[in-house]
């Protein structure tokens, strides 16, 4: 029976927190004990009983007797001097993004020095720099950093680019933390002490980093742009850009462009058709696949993401403590319940012609559209309406196959004039085995990134790696950077210390039932 479909049936579910102590090493932990009723049916004189059967356990480390987390730290100054020529910490960490901030918050609060290096001129260049109209599908309490809120007067709105980017600069100068900017990695070696020695340039010069630990936190699906294989590339005589290189659409405007072709129908997609249509050019977007549509009103439901409003502590530990595959399903079975409601929300779409499912339908998991596929979702925040009012174009089940002097053509063989072409593909770096030589480089047999494992959590982040010590991987998406950030701190904190267990490597295939 699908995990889903037990939740549903086999009601209620008794919930039972824990706290208890390791001796090795030393620390508070705390836990949760998920339990379902099982029936009994009655034989002979017997009646049925119920019983209760501990369906998931799920426990985490909380504070390390040695160093609990002390937040006072964060206050105090930086270690590293941009000028240096070497600099010497525990922790290098590549990237400059939220979630280096959030580890290199944690491992401050541990007492561990840490150095981001990032590869962009600013701080919070990696939210300016996306396009002008991008913005969060998402609940602003959701996208919580750790120890350092939203203002106020964003918390009941969707993040833009710019909330992301200024709370980004806020966080490193309010925790002062350490962060050299507009860095190209030029080489990276391992001594036979077991530290890493990475070599930099910057407009300041070269410099080298000698660290304990390094992480890789520059982002899942964020660095190659994926571009279709296209026939014909130089005969077409307009635009054509990644989603990534886009701006807005009056930059395209300012180039002469009167009729743009979007390529995707997923988040981006449809963020990028809503500015091109405010900004007066004629749109057409490419559907070459059905697009899973997700009301935002689903995401912000109090039974889903809306749980962040009434407090992220409680709400990390209602989603983080499950299994990933059964908080995905789970979810899954919520949103097709809202879905069954209202089953012709979508019927305009399907009326005239453009292809989607709803959360009715089996393939239907934003879960796995996020973590496994990186995408094929949109999270209407309403830019559906333009298609329902036939106020911009489409056309839908071709992929684009050639580029021609006016536009593209087709796999059906017709063609597609427009003056540009935006790609919203996504990306194809999902996986850090594609991207740890060119960023590092240096070639390291790393375990796989992104996806699920045996056991139904994401693969190769905030974990240790088979066959390399101290490299991590620390990204994915806002909740995550939260949750996960103390997790890698503590590991990197214990090993420092010569604490650290070894790691848990034997996946079970099967797990017995436990009763309570």
């Amino acid at each position: 029976m699908e995990i889903a479909n037990m939740a549903r049936i086999l009601q209620p579910i008794l919930v039972c927190e824990l706290r208890f102590r390791t001796e090795s090493p030393a620390a508070t932990c705390d836990g949760t004990m998920w339990l379902l009723p099982v029936e009994t049916q009655p034989s002979g004189d017997s009646t049925g009983t119920t019983t209760w059967r501990i369906w998931i356990l799920s426990t985490r480390l909380g504070e390390l007797d040695l160093h609990p987390e002390n937040e006072s730290l964060l206050r105090s100054g930086g270690v590293c001097s941009k000028s240096e020529e070497r600099i010497e910490t525990d922790v290098f960490i590549v990237g400059g993004g939220n979630a280096a901030m959030a580890l290199a918050a944690r491992l401050k609060a541990l007492k561990v020095r840490s150095v981001m290096a990032d590869r962009n001129a600013s701080v919070g260049d990696n939210w300016a720099r996306r396009y002008d109209c991008m913005k969060f599908h998402i609940p602003t309490s959701f996208c919580e950093l750790p120890y350092l809120r939203y203002p106020s007067e964003l918390q009941n709105r969707l993040l833009t680019r710019n909330d992301l980017s200024t709370q980004i600069r806020r966080y490193a100068q309010t925790f002062r933390l350490d962060i050299i900017n507009s860095v190209e990695i030029v080489q990276t070696t391992l001594d036979k002490d077991g530290r890493w020695n990475i070599r930099f340039q910057t407009p300041d010069g070269m410099s080298t980093a000698i660290a304990r630990h390094l992480v890789q936190a520059t982002g899942i699906g964020s660095q190659k742009p994926y571009l279709p294989p296209m026939l014909k590339y130089q005969a077409f005589r307009g635009t054509s850009i990644h989603s990534s290189q886009y701006r807005n659409a009056k930059e395209l405007k300012d180039r002469g462009v009167k009729t743009v072709c979007i390529i995707g129908s997923a988040n981006t997609a449809f963020d990028v058709l809503e500015d091109c249509h405010a900004a007066g050019l004629q749109a057409t977007m490419v559907a070459r696949s059905p697009t899973y549509m997700v009301p935002l009103d689903y995401v912000c439901d109090d039974r889903s993401l809306g749980a962040y409003n009434h407090g992220v502590e409680k709400a990390d530990r209602l989603f983080m403590m499950l299994p990933t595959i059964v908080d995905s399903q789970l979810g899954r079975e919520l949103f097709s319940q809202l879905a069954s409601m209202e089953p012709d929300r979508y019927s305009n779409l399907c009326e005239i012609g453009f292809p989607i499912f709803d959360s009715r339908h089996p393939d239907a998991s934003l879960m796995h559209n996020l973590i496994e596929r990186g995408g094929g979702h949109y999270v209407d925040t309403g830019a559906t309406a333009l298609l329902a009012e036939k106020k911009v174009d489409f056309v839908v089940g071709v992929e684009p196959k050639a580029y021609t002097p006016n536009g593209i053509e087709l796999s059906d063989e017709r063609t597609l004039d427009a003056d540009a072409v935006v790609w919203c593909t996504g990306f194809a770096d999902k996986d850090v085995r594609q991207t740890v030589a060119d960023i590092l480089k240096i070639s390291l047999p790393v375990d796989a990134t992104w996806g699920v494992n045996e056991e139904g959590e994401v693969r190769g982040l905030w974990r240790r790696h088979l066959y390399v010590d101290n490299y991590w991987v620390m990204g994915g998406y806002t909740q995550q950077h939260r949750w996960y950030s103390r997790l890698l701190a503590h590991q990197i904190k214990a090993e420092l210390e010569g604490i650290l267990p070894a790691a848990y490597r034997d996946v079970p295939l099967v797990v017995p039932a436990c009763e309570a």
